[in-house]
């Protein structure tokens, strides 16, 4: 299926992109087109080639390690505020996770060869692309030390409070099935976690919905993780100035 391209005149909704000098973005755009993404597509898997590169401007991302029987677990969520295919950047087009739409929505793509070609030519795009990878990696290694050491509670409430982040909305459309993969748990242990919160009468869950209704004392109940990569992620784009 071919895809528009993306218009030149529309406003920016990924706040990566937005963060380009106008000369830069105004190239890049050119290159991109616009694709309609839904909940629960598979964009890259682990160990597979990398064709494209993504820029969420609705949709949502989250990118799954992959254990042994197929046991999975979320490292990090991309919206908005960044891209996935960060390998390519790298010179590797071979991808280190599962990606999976976690939000169904709008994303703007490029190819893996115009991006690298891209990032080869401007120095701003690789300053900004090293900031994301360390935001990205920084995402990943808190995912793994909260899942050692919080309790299956703690990590629920990261997860859901790090999606409805990017979502910008407190109804999160999840399955217990899929929330299992995410919390590298059984559905019934990850349907027992959402079932705490509920008595707590901090979330409603219903029909593959969960909806957030008491979000201060979900604040409240976060672990230091999902701080810490808020306050990382607050501080992020970087300005399009580099420093002399």
């Amino acid at each position: 299926m071919a895809y528009p391209k993306y218009d030149p005149n529309a406003p920016i909704e990924n706040r990566f992109l937005a963060a380009l000098p106008p000369d830069d973005l105004a190239r890049i755009r050119q290159k991109l087109e616009e694709v309609e993404l839904k909940f629960g597509e598979k964009i890259y898997e682990r160990g597979g080639k990398i064709e494209c590169v993504y820029f969420p401007t609705g949709s949502l991302f989250s990118r799954l390690a992959v254990g042994p029987d197929e046991l999975t677990l979320e490292m990090g969520v991309v919206g908005r505020e960044g891209m996935m295919g960060y390998p390519v950047f790298v010179d590797d087009s071979r991808s280190d996770f599962r990606v999976i739409v976690l939000g169904s929505g709008k994303a703007m793509r490029m190819t893996a060869a115009d991006f690298k070609f891209e990032c080869k030519r401007d120095e701003t795009l690789r300053y900004m692309m090293l900031r994301f990878g360390q935001l990205r990696f920084m995402q990943a290694s808190l995912a793994s030390a909260c899942h050692r050491f919080h309790g299956v509670e703690k990590r629920l409430v990261r997860w859901i409070l790090m999606t409805s982040d990017r979502l910008q909305n407190s109804e999160i459309p999840v399955t217990s099935t899929f929330l299992s993969h995410i919390l590298g748990l059984s559905p019934k242990e990850a349907k027992g976690a959402v079932d705490i919160l509920e008595k707590r009468e901090l979330i409603r869950y219903s029909n593959g919905c969960l909806e957030i209704i008491d979000r201060p004392n979900l604040l409240a109940s976060a672990c230091e993780c999902y701080t810490l990569i808020r306050n990382e992620e607050n501080s992020y784009p970087v300005p399009v100035t580099l420093s002399a």
